[in-house]
């Protein structure tokens, strides 16, 4: 029988810098909190600490994995696309610089409607990349049939677009058909076998940028709402993307997890 746990896969490959572990550690308790059952870590050369506290509340799995040459140094290529790709059971991508606020198994529970969900980028008024046609952003992935996850023909449809291991002879806007690396490519695969990524249940609530988004305490949980949109709406998880890390912008989440991140 298969497993209905919630399974969470992340990468965390953070140097060694304080800010960033208590990210990661806000990251992990706020998954757990809201439903991950198990959560596999993948890292390539920065192992991730994980507090015993979250050992003791979920099945946790820390990954070693290498890079692959897939023509293309960045890292979202050579490292998460690679590998994300190559894990064989159905999984609930969160990056880590998120925080969930609320549960997620009304998004595990669409693992079944399609073979891969993702969620378009949101307009953010002051980042002029976002202002443009919807794109993907592959922060958010939910992956009910691994063998979709294909990278040959990922990559076999990026190559007849534009030949990758040519890249620094071709021009950006060429070589990634939206802002982003691996989310771009893969925006273009999607596109190029004509297969709807989006799920109507899974929109931007489940992956809105921390920059448009505000964070407030009601009783002994986190309500997020966007702010300054052209239609404003609750949040269930927030993404800490670019310039808006939760240090940088005072995110209340993060903020909340000093005192026992520095006790873990």
């Amino acid at each position: 029988m298969a497993d209905a746990r919630i399974k969470v896969v992340t990468i965390m490959n953070y140097p060694p810098d304080p800010r960033t572990r208590q990210m990661g550690y806000a990251f992990l308790d706020t998954a757990i909190a809201n439903g991950a059952a198990s959560v596999t870590v993948l890292y390539e050369d920065c192992e991730p600490v994980i507090a015993p506290e979250h050992r003791r509340a979920a099945d946790i799995d820390v990954v070693r994995c290498r890079s692959h040459d897939v023509g293309h140094p960045h890292f979202n290529l050579r490292f998460k696309l690679a590998n994300l790709a190559a894990l064989d059971f159905p999984f609930l991508y969160l990056d880590a610089d998120t925080a969930v606020l609320s549960p997620l198994q009304p998004v595990w529970d669409r693992r079944h409607d399609k073979p891969w969900v993702g969620v378009d980028h949101q307009w953010v008024p002051s980042d002029p990349r976002t202002h443009r046609s919807p794109f993907l952003n592959s922060g958010v992935q939910l992956v009910g049939d691994p063998s979709f996850y294909d990278l040959r023909a990922i990559l076999d449809v990026q190559n007849a677009a534009v030949p990758l291991a040519r890249h620094a002879e071709v021009p950006k806007s060429v070589l990634f058909p939206c802002p982003g690396h691996d989310q771009a490519i893969l925006f273009r695969y999607f596109r190029a076998i004509g297969y709807d990524y989006t799920h109507p249940a899974v929109g931007p609530e489940w992956n809105s940028c921390a920059g448009v988004t505000e964070v407030t305490r009601d009783g002994n949980r986190w309500v997020g709402r966007t702010r300054g949109l052209a239609a404003d709406h609750p949040v269930h998880l927030v993404h800490y993307w670019s310039q808006f890390k939760p240090w940088a912008i005072g995110c209340p989440v993060y903020e909340s997890f000093a005192d026992r991140f520095r006790g873990s």
